[in-house]
């Protein structure tokens, strides 16, 4: 990501301030002498960079000024963000940021943004947008990544430039998170570019399809026993009351196995023993249902008799009617046909017969008995026929039908265990797509598997290689030129190799170990330039490479300075591809070295230097120190 700083600020009151301006695509160098404050330079950038944990140095740094603030560019965007001094270790908790270069007699006032706020909009501007970017994946425990979480990658600090065994200053943000291996691990994938969110969702789609298919197979054996258990059970009764003639083969084929837990109860009522006087009782019963039943049957077979008879009436009527028809044509036409009195007279007697038909034929038309009289009639047949049934059930005891009754025994035990073995069957499983699970589970693992080996793969191919690229530019590496560099990502360290075995502990001098992590951390940035990436900016900032010198028992310390000239060179050459190939890049350097080293007949091209603190000049100037201690005397 595009990132460089433009300007740092220290607002000692509203007439006193430090401003230290930085160049884009430079080597941007503070140099001085000890204690002048140079190293805290990244500790105010980062605070203001909302870091939660201020490294700011107290005694006289914090105590003299009351806010800091930065403008830098982020990909072609400007911010200047203004934030008050920490207070007794903890940062304030809001900040001034604006899009606007602080104007000249710009003082910090007040603040429009809580510090949570604004780190959220910088975690924006650097691609990470969503809870996607979490270690590890939808658990509880997860830590949303921040761009704070890869400021590690842009910090060569002080106390680690030369040491032994550590590359990342990870330390120095006393976040808790990056203490564990593992999410530091996980930061480097996302940094390189291997995607992690990608294969963590991929593994988790494949393990819940398996899972899910699984679960599925494991319900439906489950479900498949179950309803086997039942059936066998089932069929076993089935076969007991076929034996015993309690019910024919055919009757029970009707039934649903469901149905026939039910069936085989009624069964169990059906034939329930018994006593005499039950029997007898019933018998009585049964000879007054009967005749009632013969009663009803008998006047439902009259009234139908009566019916069919009353429409052959009104059939004849209404031929007799058609017949006499031609009376009506007599009786209009009479006159023409010069008829006698006694002919006329036959006339009437024929109209008036076919007039009393007409009359008796419309009468007719209304029933003596309805069609629901007739219903309800033959609901009491059949339920008399029913109530018959029933009392037909009713046996004398067990005695006159041994076998019988003992198979009835025996069903009631089945039908207590038909209702268990039914209770336990559960839910039939819903259907899945086997195949279509299977393809989308192998299209998961395979992208996984690519992610997986791209993983194994990177660092060989891609981060060593770059690595290597400025190692082989140094030129004072005793026993170690020409020697293969690989990065060892379990113990996060850059190791040189010697017949094929890579070693670290014992590589020689603070000098060598100097190299080495200059190696590493423009090797990364030159990769992150050929592979870009959001979640870093384009910013180095390195404290201090002369430090391996400083209490060197070398008389000749001719050495030491071509050593410390070689790891500007080296330095100068790498913002110089950058340039070259037209991307940007800004270092900041802090330095103890006289500028001799990169000015003059050593003049290296890229670096400029930013600020000199010798004499009575410092990151605080020393008459606001003395004014400071002289209030704090009073």
């Amino acid at each position: 990501m595009r990132f460089h700083i433009k300007r740092v600020f220290l607002w000692f009151s509203k007439t006193e301030k430090t401003v230290i301006r930085f160049d884009n695509n430079k080597v941007n160098v503070v140099r001085g002498n000890s204690s002048r404050g140079k190293s805290s330079i990244f500790a105010i950038i980062d605070y203001c960079l909302m870091s939660d944990k201020p490294n700011i140095v107290e005694p006289v740094i914090n105590e003299c000024t009351q806010y800091y603030g930065i403008e830098f560019m982020l990909d072609g965007q400007l911010y200047a963000i203004s934030r008050k001094k920490p207070d007794d270790g903890i940062g304030a908790d809001s900040v001034y940021m604006v899009h606007e270069p602080f104007a000249d007699d710009y003082y910090p006032s007040n603040t429009n943004y809580q510090v949570s706020i604004a780190r959220s909009e910088l975690d924006r501007q650097f691609g990470i947008k969503d809870d996607d970017y979490k270690y590890p994946f939808g658990k509880a425990e997860d830590f949303v990544v921040s761009f704070r979480s890869f400021l590690m990658y842009n910090a060569l600090t002080e106390n680690i430039i030369d040491n032994q065994y550590e590359f990342f200053n990870y330390k120095f943000f006393e976040d808790p998170y990056l203490d564990k291996y593992e999410k530091r691990k996980y930061l480097l994938d996302l940094l390189l570019g291997v995607d992690t969110v990608e294969e963590k969702k991929q593994l988790a789609l494949a393990n819940s399809l398996r899972s899910r298919q699984n679960s599925n197979r494991n319900r439906n054996t489950r479900y498949q026993n179950a309803v086997q258990r039942y059936v066998s059970k089932l069929n076993e009764a089935k076969k007991l009351v076929i034996d015993a003639g309690l019910a024919q083969k055919s009757v029970l084929s009707e039934q649903s196995d469901n149905e026939l837990i039910n069936y085989f109860e009624g069964l169990l009522v059906d034939f329930e023993p018994r006593t005499i006087e039950v029997a007898q009782a019933a018998d009585s019963k049964k000879a007054e249902l009967t005749r009632k039943l013969y009663q009803k049957q008998i006047q439902l077979n009259n009234i139908i008799n009566a019916r069919r008879e009353y429409e052959q009436y009104r059939a004849q009527i209404s031929d007799i009617s058609d017949s006499l028809k031609p009376v009506e044509y007599l009786t209009e036409h009479i006159e023409e046909f010069g008829v006698t009195p006694w002919s006329r007279q036959i006339v009437e007697a024929l109209q008036k017969s076919l007039d009393g038909l007409r009359e008796r034929e419309q009468k007719g038309q209304k029933e003596f008995v309805t069609e629901r009289q007739l219903e309800t009639l033959r609901d009491d047949i059949h339920t008399l026929e029913n109530q018959i049934a029933e009392l037909d059930n009713i046996k004398i005891s067990p005695i006159q039908n041994s076998e019988r009754y003992y198979a009835l025994g025996r069903l009631k035990e089945y039908v207590a265990v038909l209702k268990e073995f039914y209770k336990a069957i559960p839910a039939e499983p819903e259907h899945i797509d086997e195949v279509s699970d299977y393809e989308q589970r192998s299209r998961a693992e395979e992208i996984a598997n690519k992610i997986a080996e791209l993983r194994a793969t990177v660092v060989s191919t891609g981060l060593n290689p770059s690595i290597q690229h400025y190692f082989d530019m140094f030129s004072f590496l005793e026993n170690f030129a020409g020697r293969p560099t690989r990065y060892n990502r379990e113990q996060e360290r850059l190791e040189i190799g010697k017949d094929g075995v890579m070693n670290y502990a014992n590589i020689g001098s603070q000098s060598n170990y100097m190299f080495l992590h200059i190696c590493f951390f423009l090797g990364l940035h030159r990769y992150l330039l050929l592979h870009p990436t959001p979640y870093v900016g384009q910013f180095l900032f390195v404290d201090q490479p002369s430090k391996p010198y400083y209490e060197s028992s070398d008389d000749d310390k001719s050495t030491d300075r071509l050593k410390l000239m070689d790891a500007f060179k080296v330095i100068n050459n790498f913002m110089q591809e950058v340039v070259d190939s037209g991307n940007e890049f800004q270092i900041i350097l802090i330095e103890h070295a006289e500028e001799s080293y990169w000015t003059g007949e050593n003049e290296l091209e890229y670096f400029v230097t930013k600020a000199n603190f010798d004499g009575d000049n410092a990151l605080v100037p020393f008459h606001l120190i003395s004014k400071n201690a002289d209030e704090t005397e009073n």
